[in-house]
């Protein structure tokens, strides 16, 4: 879920981002990683129905090109499925991230990911 739960009804929201900070892969693994495999697509989602067991129902809200080798903020504009949480009252399922590694083997695809979630 993306928490709103802070927000006054009375409140009119603009826009809203979500900013991810995103660590550069390790250097053993980014040296075996050549130039034109090392971008990386960062895409968001707002999941639009109730996730059921291997199916996730989305639509795209903003996605990003970004290279391998730098530790960064990356910020996403979630305006469109905010304001629908809001405005129009719509059911909040959360957001969803994916990360695609463009032009990796498999044998270096995944190795550099982390999931970490604080509560």
């Amino acid at each position: 879920m993306f928490n709103l739960s802070s927000i006054p009804e009375d409140e009119l929201l603009s826009s809203a981002e979500l900013r991810l900070y995103r660590h550069q892969i390790d250097e053993a693994i980014a040296d075996a990683i050549s130039d034109d495999q090392a971008l990386h697509r960062i895409n968001v989602y707002e999941v639009l129905k109730a996730p059921r067991p291997g199916q996730l129902i989305t639509q795209l809200l903003d996605t990003r090109l970004v290279r391998h080798n730098a530790s960064r903020w990356e910020s996403f504009d979630v305006s469109p499925a905010v304001l629908r949480w809001t405005r129009e009252r719509l059911p909040n399922y959360g957001l969803a991230v994916e990360v695609l590694h463009l032009n990796q083997t498999p044998r270096h695809q995944g190795r550099h990911v982390r999931i970490s979630r604080s509560l």
